[in-house]
C-alpha cells in the first residue's frame, strides 16, 4: 500500500514490457538501409577498369594485393573475378581485403567512399585535412582578436 492506503494493481501496464514491445518497430523504422553491396560492387568494377587503363591488368592487382597480405592465403584471379563479377550475389567483396584493393588499383578511393557515404561520412585527403586545419586556426586566432579587442575596450585602453 502507499501513503494514502491505496495499493497498486497489477492492471496497470509494466513499462518495460511496453518498451520492449514498441522497441523493435522503432528501431525498424530508424534503421538506415547500410546494404552497399551493389554500389560497392560497381565501384570496384570500375576502379579495376580505371588500373587497367593505367596499365594494371586483372592479374597485376591480384599480384599487388597479395604482396599486401602476405599473411593471408594468396588471393586467386577467379576470386577477384568472382567478387567483381555483377552476378556475384553469394560472393561479396571481403573488407579486410579493401585497402590492399585499393592500393593494388593505384589508390582509386571510390569503394572506400561508398562505405563512408552510406554512413553520412566524407573522405578526406592530407591536403583537405591541413586546409580544414588552417581554417580553425583562422577562426580561432579571430576569436581569440575579437576577445582580445573587447577586454582592452573594458580596461579603457
Amino acid at each position: 500500500m502507499d501513503r494514502a492506503g491505496k495499493s497498486f494493481t497489477s492492471e496497470q501496464p509494466d513499462l518495460f514490457q511496453q518498451l520492449a514491445q514498441i522497441e523493435p518497430e522503432y528501431r525498424a523504422a530508424n534503421a538506415p538501409d547500410l546494404d552497399v553491396r551493389d554500389k560497392l560492387r560497381v565501384f570496384l568494377r570500375e576502379s579495376a577498369k580505371l588500373a587497367q587503363k593505367h596499365g594494371v591488368s586483372r592479374e597485376r592487382v591480384v599480384d599487388r594485393m597479395c604482396l599486401c597480405l602476405p599473411e593471408r592465403p594468396p588471393i586467386t584471379m577467379r576470386q577477384l573475378n568472382g567478387w567483381l563479377a555483377a552476378s556475384a550475389e553469394d560472393r561479396p567483396f571481403p573488407a579486410e581485403y579493401l585497402p590492399a584493393f585499393i592500393w593494388a588499383t593505384r589508390g582509386n578511393l571510390g569503394p572506400l567512399e561508398v562505405m563512408t557515404e552510406a554512413l553520412g561520412l566524407h573522405l578526406i585527403d592530407e591536403q583537405e585535412a591541413i586546409a580544414a586545419e588552417l581554417g580553425e586556426t583562422i577562426l580561432q586566432k579571430s576569436r581569440i582578436t575579437k576577445h582580445e579587442r573587447d577586454l582592452r575596450s573594458r580596461l579603457g585602453a
